[in-house]
C-alpha cells in the first residue's frame, strides 16, 4: 500500500509540463507581441503594396541574430478567412536559404532513457502511457477561433500528434484600432522528449525506494509476518470444536521452537499456556470423578440404613428418616448432576465431533417421550424437517433435547401442550424449538434461568431433587457448538425455548 500510494503521489503531484506549457505560452505571447511592434510601422503607410510589404518583413525579421524564431507568420487579416489562409507577409517556416543545410540523425524519442540498457523492461515507458491521459487532460485547449484574435490575442494546446502538443499564438496587429494583420508563432512540444528528460531520474530513484522497501519488507515478512501467519494458520487449523485437546496438543511448530527472538518466545509460550490448559482440564475431570466417588459412597450407605428404618412402628422416627432420606435423595441427585456437567465440559473439549441426522435422533426422541404420554392428558404436537446433517458430538445434543422436554413436559402438568420443531433452510441456522402451554418465564428471569442452580419453580412444575443444573447444561452444549439459546413466549401460553446451530 505505501509503494502504491507513493506512485499515486509521484504521478498526481507532478505538474511539469502544465508548468513549463504554460511558461512556453507566456513566452510565445512576448515574441508575438514584440514583433507585433516592429512591423506596425510598415502597415501604417497603405500607398505601399502587399509585395512590398511583404519584403520589409523578411527584411524586418530575416535576420537569425536579431531575432532567431523560425516558427512564425504573418498575414493580412480578413474577418472571413480561417487562420493561416489569408496573404502571407513572412513565412518563418521557410526562411530564405543563407547556408548549406547540415544534416545529422535524429535521437530516437525518449533516447535518453532507452541508451541505458537497464530500462529494457521499459519501466518508464509503461508510465509514460498513464502519464500522457493524464496530461492530456490537464493541458488540452480549444483551438483558436481566428475572428476572437480581432479584438485580443488567442492561444491554444492542441494534440498534433499521439505524444506532441502545438501550442499557438494569434495576436493582433492594429493600425488606428483597426486590426491590420495577424502574427502567428507557435511551437511543437515533444512530450515524450519532455517526461524522459524530466523523470528518468526520478523514475531512476523512485525504483530503488521501492526495490530498497520491497527487500525490507520482505525481510521483515519472512522474519516476522510469515511465522506469525503459520502459527496462526496452526491455531485456526487446530482450534476447531472437533477433538480439541488432542489438537491442543499438536499446536507447536518445530520452526518456531527453535527460534531465540520474540516470535520464538511468543510460540513456546502459548505452548506452554495450551499445556496448562489441557491439564487443567485433565485435573478438573479427575477432581470431580473424585469428588462424586468419595461422596455417592457414603450418601448410598445413608439411604439404604434409611430405607432399612423405614419400617419401624414409631411414626416420629418414620418421619424423620423420611426426611433424612429425601435430603439424601437430592444431594445424590446433586452430586451426579455435577458429575455429569463435569463430563459434559470435558467432552465438550476432548471428544471428537462426528456428522449424524438430527432429524433421526430427534424423531426417535419425541417418540419416547409420546408413548410414555400417551396416557396423561399431555399431548406433543411435532413439526421435524427430514434429513437434515449436522456435525457435533449426538449424545449431548440428545441431552439438551430431552432436559428442553422435560422440562415442558414439567411445567405443562398435569395437563397441556407441548410443540416440538425442527427445520434447517440453505446457508440458515439449524432451528430447533421446544415450547410448552406452561406458566411461562418472566421477562426478569429469561436470562437468569440458564445460570447454574437455578431454579423457579412452585406448585404443579415442582419436580423433585431438582438441581438447576439442566438449563445451565444445555447453554454450555448448544454454546460449545457455535449455537444459542434463548427464552420466549409461546402462543401456547408457555414458554418458547429455541435453539439455533
Amino acid at each position: 500500500m505505501f509503494l502504491i500510494a507513493l506512485w499515486l503521489f509521484f504521478f498526481s503531484s507532478d505538474d511539469f509540463v502544465r508548468n513549463d506549457i504554460s511558461n512556453k505560452i507566456n513566452n510565445l505571447h512576448s515574441k508575438a507581441s514584440f514583433m507585433g511592434k516592429i512591423a506596425r510601422p510598415s502597415f501604417n503607410n497603405d500607398k505601399i503594396s502587399d509585395f512590398q510589404l511583404m519584403l520589409r518583413m523578411y527584411d524586418l525579421f530575416d535576420d537569425n541574430q536579431l531575432l532567431p524564431i523560425h516558427k512564425i507568420k504573418i498575414y493580412r487579416y480578413e474577418d472571413q478567412t480561417e487562420i493561416g489562409k489569408g496573404y502571407v507577409y513572412y513565412n518563418g517556416t521557410r526562411p530564405i536559404l543563407r547556408s548549406s543545410i547540415a544534416v545529422s540523425p535524429l535521437e530516437a524519442i525518449g533516447s535518453q532513457g532507452q541508451k541505458n540498457k537497464w530500462y529494457a523492461w521499459d519501466v518508464i515507458g509503461t508510465l509514460f502511457t498513464y502519464y500522457r491521459r493524464l496530461t492530456d487532460t490537464r493541458v488540452v485547449t480549444d483551438p483558436i477561433v481566428t475572428r476572437r484574435s480581432k479584438f485580443r490575442p488567442q492561444h491554444h494546446v492542441i494534440k498534433s500528434g499521439e505524444n506532441t502538443y502545438d501550442i499557438r499564438v494569434l495576436a493582433p496587429i492594429k493600425v488606428d484600432r483597426k486590426t491590420i494583420a495577424l502574427v502567428e508563432v507557435w511551437e511543437d512540444y515533444n512530450l515524450k522528449n519532455a517526461y524522459f528528460s524530466r523523470n528518468s531520474l526520478r523514475v531512476q530513484f523512485l525504483i530503488g525506494i521501492s526495490i530498497i522497501t520491497l527487500v525490507f519488507g520482505l525481510a521483515l515478512a519472512f522474519s516476522i509476518a510469515f511465522p506469525l501467519r503459520r502459527l496462526s494458520k496452526r491455531l485456526n487449523r487446530k482450534l476447531t470444536p472437533a477433538d480439541l485437546a488432542d489438537q491442543m496438543a499438536n499446536m507447536s511448530v518445530a520452526k518456531l521452537a527453535s527460534r531465540k527472538d520474540e516470535i520464538g518466545l511468543l510460540h513456546n509460550n502459548l505452548v506452554k499456556l495450551t499445556k496448562q490448559i489441557i491439564r487443567l482440564f485433565k485435573d478438573k475431570e479427575q477432581f470431580s470423578a473424585d469428588v462424586s466417588h468419595e461422596l455417592k459412597n457414603p450418601i448410598a450407605s445413608i439411604i439404604a440404613h434409611v430405607e432399612n428404618n423405614l419400617d419401624a412402628e414409631n411414626s416420629n422416627k418414620k418421619s424423620a428418616l423420611l426426611k433424612i432420606k429425601n435430603q439424601a435423595l437430592r444431594m445424590n441427585k446433586l452430586v451426579s448432576d455435577i458429575s455429569e456437567a463435569a463430563i459434559v465440559d470435558h467432552e465438550i473439549v476432548a471428544k471428537k465431533r462426528e456428522k449424524f441426522d438430527i432429524s433421526i435422533m430427534t424423531d426417535d426422541i419425541v417418540s419416547h417421550y409420546t408413548d410414555e404420554l400417551k396416557n396423561s392428558k399431555i399431548i406433543i404436537d411435532v413439526v421435524l424437517q427430514k434429513n437434515i446433517n449436522f456435525n457435533g458430538l449426538p449424545d449431548r445434543i440428545a441431552q439438551v433435547l430431552i432436559n428442553l422436554i422435560e422440562n415442558a413436559i414439567s411445567f405443562s402438568q398435569p395437563r397441556g401442550t407441548i410443540s416440538i420443531s425442527l427445520n434447517k433452510r440453505w446457508r440458515k441456522p439449524l432451528i430447533l424449538v421446544v415450547e410448552d402451554s406452561g406458566l411461562g418465564v418472566r421477562d426478569d428471569m429469561k436470562e437468569l434461568i440458564f445460570d447454574r442452580f437455578f431454579s423457579s419453580r412452585s406448585g404443579n412444575s415442582i419436580v423433585k431433587n431438582s438441581s438447576g443444573l439442566g438449563l445451565f447444561m444445555c447453554r454450555e452444549i448448544v454454546e460449545a457448538h457455535g449455537g444459542k439459546i434463548h427464552v420466549e413466549t409461546s402462543h401456547l401460553g408457555g414458554a418458547k425455548f429455541i435453539v439455533s446451530l
